[in-house]
């Protein structure tokens, strides 16, 4: 069964040359569940049709558990493997495949684990999910909580982790910002206005606000116990003898439970804004994405206790 997942490419990208359709993987998934006796739903994404969360449910009535995992890969590298990346590959007692660890495999564990349950009278129901565009947009979990499902009392995501129980994850938020200048020709720069000059001040001005995030709270469940930024694609002007009039920045923050996602927004962009002050230079941004926020599951709540007891 992970043979035949790595085999559908579903890679997830903000590039549409790159982007594919989960449908294939999700259908498969579907075709092994429903034979096992598991009710499955193939829900479309509303602003994507191309892209399906899967909802397959054994049994009835409200609770149970969610086993869930992510339909989506990343892209792959052209000429950085070893190995055809749709292909299950087994060398040195590991297995290579695109999305194998991250996280196809577990969706096939998942199956297998219900395999024989359909017979058995459960008291709560089982719930296999499948979720789209992970990897860019987290667009399928926010379609299905925003349409509140599925209403369960637990779920499991099975993210690879090494079996360790992970209780709790940073939030993160991803911001495009654009600074714009004025277009001229080298020879003269008091001509025009430099973008690339004017992005130099934001990047100083974040770089700065990467420090606070350094110096702020902590937490030493992470291996990086507090929160981050990272300056991670930057793209301005079209050529050496010309001017550029507009520079992109593209950043990442994760932060800590506890802190705010929105008004880590707001402090980035009054950063930014306040390093271009009185310099002509205008600022644009956009949110690449909504952000996800922080979250924590207590040490003492009875799931992760069965983890703990489990993976031992």
């Amino acid at each position: 069964m992970i043979g035949e997942l790595i085999a559908l490419p579903s890679i997830s990208s903000l590039d549409p040359r790159l982007d594919h359709s989960n449908r294939p993987v999700a259908e498969r998934l579907a075709g092994w569940l429903a034979d096992l006796g598991f009710a499955c739903e193939l829900l479309p994404l509303p602003d994507q049709p191309t892209k399906v969360n899967l909802l397959a449910t054994l049994g009835q009535g409200p609770g149970g558990l969610v086993l869930a995992g992510h339909l989506d890969t990343v892209p792959f590298d052209e000429g950085g493997w070893n190995s055809d990346p749709f292909r299950l590959t087994e060398r040195d007692g590991r297995y290579y495949g695109l999305g194998t660890a991250d996280m196809k495999a577990f969706l096939a564990l998942a199956v297998e684990a219900a395999r024989g349950l359909g017979g058995q009278a459960l008291r709560q129901p089982l719930i296999i999910l499948g979720t789209a565009d992970e990897e860019i947009t987290l667009g399928g979990a926010r379609a299905l909580a925003a349409a509140g499902r599925p209403r369960a009392r637990h779920a499991v995501i099975g993210e690879p982790t090494g079996l360790k129980p992970v209780r709790i994850h940073k939030g993160n938020l991803s911001e495009s910002i654009r600074v714009l200048g004025h277009s001229g020709h080298a020879s003269n720069p008091a001509l025009g206005l430099n973008a690339v000059e004017g992005m130099h001040r934001v990047l100083a001005a974040l770089l700065g606000f990467r420090d606070e995030l350094r110096q702020g709270p902590h937490s030493q469940l992470f291996a990086v116990p507090h929160g981050t930024l990272n300056p991670g694609c930057i793209h301005g002007g079209d050529a050496a003898n010309r001017i550029p009039a507009r520079c992109e920045l593209r950043v990442d923050l994760r932060f800590l439970p506890g802190m705010d996602l929105s008004t880590l927004r707001r402090k980035l962009r009054e950063r930014a804004r306040a390093a271009l002050a009185g310099t002509g230079y205008r600022i644009e941004f956009d949110s690449l994405y909504p952000g996800c926020p922080a979250f924590e599951t207590p040490a003492t709540a009875e799931i992760v206790r069965v983890c703990e007891a489990l993976t031992r």
